[in-house]
Protein backbone atom coordinates (compact mmCIF):
# COMPACT_ATOMS: atom_id res chain seq x y z
CA UNK A 1 0.00 0.00 0.00
CA UNK A 2 1.07 3.34 -0.89
CA UNK A 3 0.25 6.48 1.08
CA UNK A 4 0.40 10.12 -0.77
CA UNK A 5 1.25 13.38 0.43
CA UNK A 6 1.75 16.64 -0.88
CA UNK A 7 4.11 18.77 -1.14
CA UNK A 8 4.81 22.59 -2.16
CA UNK A 9 5.52 21.33 -6.14
CA UNK A 10 5.17 17.88 -6.18
CA UNK A 11 3.65 14.31 -4.32
CA UNK A 12 5.12 11.85 -2.28
CA UNK A 13 4.44 8.22 -2.26
CA UNK A 14 5.66 6.34 0.70
CA UNK A 15 5.82 2.46 1.10
CA UNK A 16 7.66 0.39 3.62
CA UNK A 17 11.33 -0.71 2.52
CA UNK A 18 13.09 -3.60 3.08
CA UNK A 19 16.72 -3.77 3.37
CA UNK A 20 18.37 -6.92 2.18
CA UNK A 21 21.05 -9.16 3.97
CA UNK A 22 22.90 -11.74 1.50
CA UNK A 23 22.86 -14.06 4.57
CA UNK A 24 19.09 -14.46 5.19
CA UNK A 25 16.96 -12.47 2.46
CA UNK A 26 16.36 -13.12 -1.03
CA UNK A 27 15.44 -10.42 -3.44
CA UNK A 28 12.64 -10.49 -6.39
CA UNK A 29 13.85 -12.49 -9.60
CA UNK A 30 14.38 -8.77 -10.97
CA UNK A 31 16.04 -7.47 -8.53
CA UNK A 32 18.57 -10.21 -7.65
CA UNK A 33 19.73 -9.51 -11.62
CA UNK A 34 21.07 -5.77 -10.40
CA UNK A 35 22.10 -6.85 -7.07
CA UNK A 36 26.23 -7.01 -6.49
CA UNK A 37 26.95 -7.97 -3.13
CA UNK A 38 29.16 -5.05 -1.77
CA UNK A 39 30.16 -4.79 1.67
CA UNK A 40 30.09 -1.43 1.16
CA UNK A 41 26.53 -1.07 0.15
CA UNK A 42 23.66 -1.95 1.50
CA UNK A 43 20.39 -2.43 -0.70
CA UNK A 44 16.94 -1.24 -0.31
CA UNK A 45 13.73 -2.66 -1.79
CA UNK A 46 10.18 -1.17 -1.81
CA UNK A 47 7.04 -1.27 -3.75
CA UNK A 48 4.86 1.15 -4.53
CA UNK A 49 2.88 3.58 -7.39
CA UNK A 50 -0.39 0.76 -7.82
CA UNK A 51 -1.66 1.64 -11.79
CA UNK A 52 -5.41 2.11 -12.47
CA UNK A 53 -6.21 2.51 -9.35
CA UNK A 54 -7.00 5.55 -7.54
CA UNK A 55 -5.62 5.79 -4.17
CA UNK A 56 -8.22 7.30 -0.84
CA UNK A 57 -6.23 11.07 -1.45
CA UNK A 58 -7.80 10.75 -5.12
CA UNK A 59 -4.55 10.40 -7.49
CA UNK A 60 -4.55 7.84 -9.92
CA UNK A 61 -1.64 6.80 -12.21
CA UNK A 62 -2.49 4.76 -15.63
CA UNK A 63 -0.46 1.64 -16.44
CA UNK A 64 0.72 3.06 -19.61
CA UNK A 65 1.40 6.30 -18.11
CA UNK A 66 3.55 4.47 -14.94
CA UNK A 67 5.14 2.05 -18.05
CA UNK A 68 7.21 4.53 -19.47
CA UNK A 69 7.70 6.69 -17.30
CA UNK A 70 9.21 4.02 -14.83
CA UNK A 71 12.85 4.38 -16.26
CA UNK A 72 13.41 7.92 -14.53
CA UNK A 73 13.68 6.25 -10.93
CA UNK A 74 16.69 4.85 -12.41
CA UNK A 75 19.81 6.86 -11.13
CA UNK A 76 17.84 9.15 -9.14
CA UNK A 77 19.07 10.48 -5.83
CA UNK A 78 18.09 8.53 -2.57
CA UNK A 79 18.36 10.92 0.49
CA UNK A 80 16.72 11.25 3.78
CA UNK A 81 13.92 12.74 4.59
CA UNK A 82 14.51 14.58 1.56
CA UNK A 83 16.61 16.84 2.53
CA UNK A 84 18.29 17.34 -0.77
CA UNK A 85 21.59 18.23 0.64
CA UNK A 86 21.75 14.44 2.26
CA UNK A 87 22.20 12.58 -0.75
CA UNK A 88 23.27 8.97 0.94
CA UNK A 89 23.20 6.74 -2.35
CA UNK A 90 21.03 6.67 -5.51
CA UNK A 91 17.70 4.48 -6.75
CA UNK A 92 19.22 2.05 -9.66
CA UNK A 93 16.62 0.12 -10.86
CA UNK A 94 12.76 -0.43 -10.88
CA UNK A 95 10.53 -3.17 -12.68
CA UNK A 96 7.09 -3.04 -13.20
CA UNK A 97 5.20 -6.19 -11.10
CA UNK A 98 2.14 -8.21 -11.54
CA UNK A 99 -0.20 -9.41 -9.21
CA UNK A 100 0.23 -12.91 -8.10
CA UNK A 101 -2.35 -15.25 -6.22
CA UNK A 102 -1.23 -13.96 -3.22
CA UNK A 103 -1.96 -10.31 -4.20
CA UNK A 104 -4.55 -10.76 -6.89
CA UNK A 105 -6.94 -7.96 -5.34
CA UNK A 106 -3.70 -5.96 -6.42
CA UNK A 107 -3.33 -4.08 -9.96
CA UNK A 108 0.45 -3.70 -11.41
CA UNK A 109 2.87 -1.32 -9.59
CA UNK A 110 6.27 -0.34 -9.27
CA UNK A 111 9.07 -2.03 -7.41
CA UNK A 112 12.25 -0.05 -6.81
CA UNK A 113 15.77 -1.16 -5.84
CA UNK A 114 18.44 1.48 -4.39
CA UNK A 115 21.96 1.72 -3.29
CA UNK A 116 23.10 3.22 0.40
CA UNK A 117 26.36 4.56 0.35
CA UNK A 118 27.17 2.91 3.81
CA UNK A 119 30.71 2.85 3.38
CA UNK A 120 30.71 7.22 3.51
CA UNK A 121 27.56 6.93 5.67
CA UNK A 122 28.31 4.88 8.77
CA UNK A 123 26.23 6.80 11.07
CA UNK A 124 23.25 7.34 9.31
CA UNK A 125 23.43 3.47 8.33
CA UNK A 126 22.77 2.85 11.71
CA UNK A 127 19.88 4.67 12.15
CA UNK A 128 18.61 3.68 8.92
CA UNK A 129 18.95 -0.16 9.99
CA UNK A 130 17.30 0.76 13.82
CA UNK A 131 14.30 2.00 11.69
CA UNK A 132 14.19 -0.65 10.11
CA UNK A 133 14.52 -3.22 12.88
CA UNK A 134 11.26 -1.74 14.64
CA UNK A 135 9.42 -1.85 11.61
CA UNK A 136 9.26 2.23 10.85
CA UNK A 137 11.65 2.71 7.99
CA UNK A 138 9.28 3.34 4.57
CA UNK A 139 10.19 4.79 1.35
CA UNK A 140 9.18 8.16 -0.35
CA UNK A 141 9.81 8.49 -3.52
CA UNK A 142 9.39 12.18 -5.25
CA UNK A 143 7.01 12.85 -8.18
CA UNK A 144 5.69 15.36 -10.71
CA UNK A 145 3.66 14.85 -13.95
CA UNK A 146 3.75 17.07 -17.28
CA UNK A 147 -0.24 17.15 -17.04
CA UNK A 148 -3.17 16.58 -14.33
CA UNK A 149 -6.81 15.24 -15.91
CA UNK A 150 -9.75 15.18 -14.05
CA UNK A 151 -10.79 11.93 -14.10
CA UNK A 152 -13.61 9.44 -12.67
CA UNK A 153 -17.45 9.42 -12.36
CA UNK A 154 -17.46 12.79 -10.74
CA UNK A 155 -14.85 14.49 -13.16
CA UNK A 156 -15.08 16.99 -16.09
CA UNK A 157 -12.26 15.55 -18.05
CA UNK A 158 -10.65 18.52 -18.32
CA UNK A 159 -6.58 18.39 -18.64
CA UNK A 160 -4.60 21.29 -17.37
CA UNK A 161 -0.69 21.15 -17.12
CA UNK A 162 0.95 20.60 -14.21
CA UNK A 163 1.44 23.59 -11.37
CA UNK A 164 1.72 21.20 -8.53
CA UNK A 165 -1.10 18.82 -6.61
CA UNK A 166 -3.22 21.47 -6.19
CA UNK A 167 -3.73 24.78 -7.76
CA UNK A 168 -6.01 27.56 -8.61
CA UNK A 169 -5.42 26.75 -12.59
CA UNK A 170 -7.73 23.39 -12.26
CA UNK A 171 -10.87 23.09 -12.40
CA UNK A 172 -13.38 22.88 -9.16
CA UNK A 173 -14.09 19.07 -9.24
CA UNK A 174 -9.88 18.92 -8.91
CA UNK A 175 -9.67 21.80 -6.12
CA UNK A 176 -12.66 20.28 -4.12
CA UNK A 177 -11.28 16.87 -4.46
CA UNK A 178 -14.73 15.57 -5.81
CA UNK A 179 -12.97 13.84 -8.74
CA UNK A 180 -9.74 11.97 -9.26
CA UNK A 181 -6.52 13.74 -10.13
CA UNK A 182 -4.85 11.44 -12.77
CA UNK A 183 -1.26 12.26 -13.24
CA UNK A 184 -0.20 11.73 -17.26
CA UNK A 185 3.39 11.03 -18.11
CA UNK A 186 4.98 11.28 -14.46
CA UNK A 187 8.62 11.81 -13.51
CA UNK A 188 10.28 10.26 -10.38
CA UNK A 189 12.43 13.02 -9.10
CA UNK A 190 14.60 10.85 -6.02
CA UNK A 191 13.32 9.13 -3.07
CA UNK A 192 14.05 9.00 0.61
CA UNK A 193 14.12 7.18 3.08
CA UNK A 194 11.75 7.75 6.13
CA UNK A 195 12.75 7.44 10.05
CA UNK A 196 9.74 8.78 11.69
CA UNK A 197 11.70 8.41 15.27
CA UNK A 198 13.62 11.44 13.92
CA UNK A 199 12.98 14.80 15.28
CA UNK A 200 12.30 17.60 12.73
CA UNK A 201 15.03 19.57 11.68
CA UNK A 202 13.25 22.36 9.32
CA UNK A 203 13.10 26.10 10.38
CA UNK A 204 9.26 27.16 10.88
CA UNK A 205 7.44 23.12 11.16
CA UNK A 206 5.65 23.78 13.94
CA UNK A 207 2.07 22.04 14.78
CA UNK A 208 0.05 25.52 13.67
CA UNK A 209 1.52 25.49 10.24
CA UNK A 210 0.94 21.70 9.64
CA UNK A 211 -2.69 21.97 10.98
CA UNK A 212 -3.18 24.10 7.94
CA UNK A 213 -1.84 21.95 5.42
CA UNK A 214 -4.26 18.48 6.33
CA UNK A 215 -8.05 18.17 7.57
CA UNK A 216 -8.63 16.20 10.27
CA UNK A 217 -10.04 13.72 7.84
CA UNK A 218 -6.99 13.38 5.99
CA UNK A 219 -4.98 13.15 9.14
CA UNK A 220 -7.30 10.03 9.82
CA UNK A 221 -6.82 8.55 6.86
CA UNK A 222 -3.10 8.64 6.45
CA UNK A 223 -3.11 7.14 10.54
CA UNK A 224 -6.02 4.29 9.38
CA UNK A 225 -3.45 3.65 6.38
CA UNK A 226 -0.56 3.48 8.73
CA UNK A 227 -2.19 1.49 10.70
CA UNK A 228 -3.06 -1.45 8.28
CA UNK A 229 0.40 -1.38 6.94
CA UNK A 230 2.26 -1.86 10.21
CA UNK A 231 0.02 -3.38 12.51
CA UNK A 232 2.86 -4.15 15.19
CA UNK A 233 3.39 -0.69 15.31
CA UNK A 234 2.20 1.27 18.51
CA UNK A 235 -0.27 4.36 17.69
CA UNK A 236 2.44 6.32 19.20
CA UNK A 237 4.85 5.04 16.51
CA UNK A 238 2.06 5.27 13.88
CA UNK A 239 1.39 8.94 15.05
CA UNK A 240 5.44 10.17 14.57
CA UNK A 241 5.17 8.79 11.57
CA UNK A 242 2.15 10.45 10.13
CA UNK A 243 3.88 13.45 11.72
CA UNK A 244 6.74 12.80 9.46
CA UNK A 245 4.88 12.27 6.56
CA UNK A 246 3.16 15.59 6.76
CA UNK A 247 6.16 17.09 7.72
CA UNK A 248 7.26 16.33 3.90
CA UNK A 249 4.95 19.13 3.07
CA UNK A 250 6.98 21.98 4.50
CA UNK A 251 10.24 20.60 2.49
CA UNK A 252 10.24 22.94 -0.73
CA UNK A 253 8.93 25.95 1.38
CA UNK A 254 11.79 26.04 3.85
CA UNK A 255 14.72 24.54 1.78
CA UNK A 256 17.48 26.94 2.54
CA UNK A 257 15.46 29.49 4.84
Amino acid sequence: MTIVTEGADSLFLSAKATLLDFDRDVASSWAANHVVENKNIKWITGRYVEADNANSNGQFWSYDDLRISQPTIHHSPMNIDHHRNEIVGTWTASEMMFPTDNDAAMNPYIETLGAFWKWYFPEKMDEVQRAYDSGNLWISMECISESITCGGETGCGGKFEYAGPMHDSYCEHIRERSSYRQLDKPNFLGGALIMPGNKPGWKNADVKEISKLTTDDEKNKILAEIALEQPEASSADNERLMWRLQMQFLQESVQGK
